[in-house]
């Protein structure tokens, strides 16, 4: 698990957000992790494993194989005879799904577009937050003002004047009850003209005219985090769509291949696929990357090895362990987190790609200093 800060980026409706002190995200590996939809460490319920050639539903690990199909159609389509499925099809989903930035202009794909929608969600969240923190100040400078003239104790006054906390004159606790503080507080200063402080002096401006429009700039913010939200969940389901059709296809494609090809046909590997009688060993996983991810773990991500269906991690402490030692297996999918690492030991990290009991020849390797 690792901790949550307001500006984390993260959803409030996130099924393995855990509110308190601190507050936190669990993670994979974290007892009640709740994985999302299309996130996949073992093979599900439905996986269409077909001539040992099961279509993955991890949606880096499924772009990769229709890479890998693709290419093979270029070569060996017209010899293979393939007519349901195409290398202009595979093509055409991929171009949906990843977007051509060699065009003129570039198209972008439904991946950058949910991409882009995120970004813009997060960059409305923050704005969000400022205007929120900027409403907060002003709330602390008019209860300062106020206090002047209606004391330090909470009364009817106070609550007429936004300043609902049952028993105090605190501000507000919540975005939302400051948000309903500054209608109030609105009101309260246009009905008492004689407790405002006009703004271009030495002290901070407290007026009806302020609070009036810091709601309005408040609710375009809120506004705009709402609107961020509808935009990021039709981006998801039209990246998910986009999914869905590209494993539908690559279902037809190897339906069609075991009615063409031989069980025993080399011709299947071309397609990036098992040959069905003789399974061999997938070609080795490739770009390591290591990043950090908090206290005593590193972000592990790789690119699918060809024909590969599950991941050995070896991890090795420097000057520690004289010997890789494994670390665990990821399943079907291409990136994983590595806990529970000594703080400040250099980690060194290689990724063995499998098929079934098949193991690559080799992996790529990489370090990072644990945090």
């Amino acid at each position: 698990m690792r901790p949550v800060t307001w500006d984390s980026g993260i959803r409030f409706d996130d099924p393995n957000l855990r509110w308190g002190s601190p507050s936190y995200l669990l993670e994979p590996g974290d007892p009640g992790y709740a994985p999302p939809e299309n996130e996949e460490t073992t093979q599900p319920k439905g996986t269409h494993p077909m001539s040992n050639n099961p279509i993955p539903r991890n949606h880096k690990v499924l772009l990769a194989l229709a890479e890998d199909a693709a290419d093979g159609c270029a070569q060996a389509q017209d010899d293979v005879g393939l007519k349901a499925t195409r290398e202009d099809d595979l093509r055409a989903l991929l171009t949906n799904l990843k977007g051509d930035m060699t065009a003129a202009p570039p198209v972008p794909g439904l991946l950058y577009s949910y991409d882009m929608a995120k970004m813009q969600r997060r960059a409305a969240q923050a704005a969000l937050r400022a205007k929120d923190a900027e409403a907060r100040k002003f709330l602390i400078d008019t209860r300062d003002v106020l206090k002047k003239v209606l004391g330090d104790a909470p009364s009817a006054e106070w609550v007429a004047a936004g300043f609902t906390e049952v028993g105090s004159t605190a501000v507000p606790n919540t975005q939302d009850e400051r948000f309903a503080s500054l209608n109030a507080l609105a009101l309260y200063l246009s009905q008492h003209p004689a407790y405002e402080v006009p703004g271009g002096g030495p002290l901070p401006e407290v007026t009806s005219a302020r609070a009036t429009a810091l709601h309005g700039e408040v609710s375009d913010a809120r506004q705009g985090v709402n609107d961020a939200d509808t935009a990021q969940r039709a981006a998801r389901d039209a990246r998910d769509a986009g999914h869905g059709a590209l494993r539908r296809k690559l279902i037809v494609f190897v339906d069609e291949l075991q009615a063409l090809l031989p069980d025993d046909d080399a011709r299947w590997e071309c397609f990036g696929l098992n040959i069905p009688a003789n399974p061999r060993a997938p070609e080795p996983a490739e770009n390591l990357e290591l990043s950090p991810a908090g206290p005593g773990r590193a972000l592990v991500s790789w690119d699918r090895g060809a024909r590969s269906d599950d991941n050995r991690i070896l991890i090795q402490i420097v000057g520690t362990d004289t010997e890789w030692r494994e670390y665990g297996k990821t399943g079907n999918v291409t990136e994983t987190t590595i806990k529970d690492q000594p703080s400040g030991a250099t980690l060194r990290v290689k990724v063995i790609a499998l098929n079934g009991s098949l193991e690559a020849s080799d992996g790529p390797e990489g370090e990072i200093v644990v945090e």
